[in-house]
């Protein structure tokens, strides 16, 4: 039982895309609803991000990692695709979805974040109207 479908790690700087994008399409056009789990609209005030993170995760029954170059280089970001990997570790649950929104630049790829893109498929952002389309049935469907 869990409280979200989805929790949606992501960068500051992608909030737009989130909300404009990502939200919408999961919240509204999509029937029935799924349930997403964002910080700044799920988190309560005055709480460790650390603990948010954590509780986010196990209330949400997968994890998308939004994967950008902002991402990539995140202590935050780092942080939350790290207690992702544990849980799915813990809990053994492949629970854990990538989204390559960019190409990502070979300075920004540590080795977690390359070694996740090699053994994992993964979504990939495009501009092209078609591409959106498989982008989000495909998240549908893994959802």
């Amino acid at each position: 039982d869990f409280k979200f479908d989805l929790f949606v790690c992501h960068n500051s700087n992608d909030t737009d895309w989130v909300k404009k994008v990502l939200l919408p399409e999961l919240e509204v056009h999509t029937q029935p609803p799924f349930k997403v789990c964002i910080y700044g609209r799920n988190w309560l005030i005055g709480r460790d991000i650390d603990k948010c993170i954590v509780e986010s995760l196990d209330l949400s029954r997968k994890t998308l990692l939004l994967v950008t170059n902002a991402f990539a280089v995140s202590q935050w970001c780092q942080f939350e695709m790290t207690m992702a990997q544990h849980r799915l570790i813990e809990k053994d649950n492949d629970n854990l979805l990538l989204a390559l929104m960019e190409d990502i630049e070979p300075v920004n790829l540590n080795p977690r974040l390359q070694l996740m893109m090699k053994r994992k498929v993964y979504l990939r952002w495009t501009e092209e109207e078609d591409g959106q389309r498989l982008f989000f049935e495909s998240l549908k469907r893994v959802l």
